[in-house]
């Protein structure tokens, strides 16, 4: 086994991976709604029926989202946007016909997985946007009534099931689909001093200091205001040349074809009072860009 994998590790391509990274828009190629003011109604529609009066009244994003409830027992309002990419010769990546300025990735890979993936809010009022040395802010927000804060949080979870195709000895190869499910093992030692069992019968699951595959929720991360900031590059502790850091990477290793994402915006991380920064939100930001870094393996 050890030998014929030694064969198809390089065959494969598992040894050199092709890297992308793509922007893609969600108004306009998942929704199809023009550019411009003349599809600003149409776009605002759709954030009106993307916005919720409480998040945690949706399953998927309760059970993902780490500490979408804050323990004060109040509604949290947000706006949750819901799509599903493929790849799909034809098609480009939310499925739809694929037409100039849209986005996909090629059908040739087996595998298109993602290493990081980010937010831009086109149109948000008073953002800090990164740069090499720092952020940088925007001119004075408080003079503009859909100013918001400078370092709003999104959530972006993976809930559907993740797709990709086998590795094509030759042109045939099958699409195979995966339910995911991100779960933890406990700690192998009893670092938190959890009583143990003590019943006079030995239990395994007893003996557990915390409980068994429980769900590994995703954190909320920062969004940009300016897709042109994933162009942008820093230097690391090491020295050496990074991608921008606004970029998350809880979801490594994910699919980028999955059969249903959510994108969940907490009111709470842009204003004291929730509502009222969902309502500047819906005014303010024109479009809503996907940006994931990938890496892909071409089989053969």
């Amino acid at each position: 086994m050890k030998a014929d994998w030694d064969v198809l590790k390089g065959r494969l391509g598992f040894n050199n991976p092709d890297g992308y990274g793509t922007t893609v828009s969600l108004r306009t190629e998942n929704y199809r709604i023009l550019s411009g003011t003349n599809g600003d109604s149409a776009w605002q529609q759709v954030l009106q029926q993307g916005r919720v009066a409480d998040l945690r009244a949706d399953s998927d994003v309760k059970r993902n989202c780490l500490q979408i409830e804050n323990g004060s027992g109040l509604p949290v309002p947000g706006i949750v946007i819901t799509f599903s990419t493929t790849i799909t010769d034809g098609l480009n990546l939310f499925g739809n016909q694929l037409v100039p300025g849209d986005h996909s990735f090629s059908a040739s890979a087996f595998a298109t997985k993602i290493f990081s993936a980010g937010v831009c809010l086109d149109g948000y009022i008073g953002m800090d946007n990164p740069s090499p040395v720092g952020g940088v802010t925007p001119p004075d927000p408080t003079l503009d009534p859909n100013a918001l804060a400078a370092t709003p949080y999104v959530y972006l979870i993976p809930v559907g099931a993740d797709s990709m195709r086998s590795p094509p000895l030759g042109d045939a190869s099958v699409i195979r689909t995966w339910n995911v499910n991100d779960v933890a093992i406990p700690l192998p030692f009893n670092v938190s001093a959890a009583a143990f069992s003590s019943t006079p019968f030995y239990t395994s699951a007893n003996s557990l200091s915390e409980p068994l595959f429980a769900v590994r929720e995703h954190q909320a991360f920062r969004p940009v205001s300016t897709t042109s900031v994933f162009n942008t590059s820093i230097y690391g502790a090491n020295g050496a040349l990074q991608p921008s850091q606004y970029t998350n990477k809880r979801l490594i290793g994910r699919s980028v074809w999955n059969s249903k994402w959510k994108l969940v915006i907490p009111g709470r991380a842009m204003l004291y009072n929730p509502n009222a920064a969902l309502d500047r939100f819906i005014q303010s930001v024109k479009d809503v860009h996907l940006y994931f870094i990938t890496y892909s393996y071409a089989g053969n």
